[in-house]
């Protein structure tokens, strides 16, 4: 996966996220029940968008490194 698609994604990502925490995103999903796993659901739904957030930002994360590693120049560690 290229960097820039890495970021596109994120990028959109966390637009959306930012839409379903907040007023008025989060109107549709603002209840108690169903409760699951003994949580109210609206707490759940935040904190599934956070671990989301979290794959997101771990992804992007490797992407980079994976350009990193490929853009480094070769080592010269001084031994022949």
């Amino acid at each position: 996966m290229s960097v820039r698609f890495a970021r596109t994604l994120a990028g959109v990502f966390l637009v959306a996220y930012a839409v379903a925490v907040t007023w008025p995103g989060i109107i549709p999903f603002n209840r108690v029940f169903p409760l699951v796993l003994g949580l109210p659901f609206n707490m759940v739904w935040i904190a599934v968008w956070i671990s989301a957030g979290c794959a997101v930002l771990w992804m992007v994360d490797r992407a980079e490194s994976a350009e990193r590693r490929r853009r480094a120049p070769p080592r010269d560690d001084g031994e022949r």
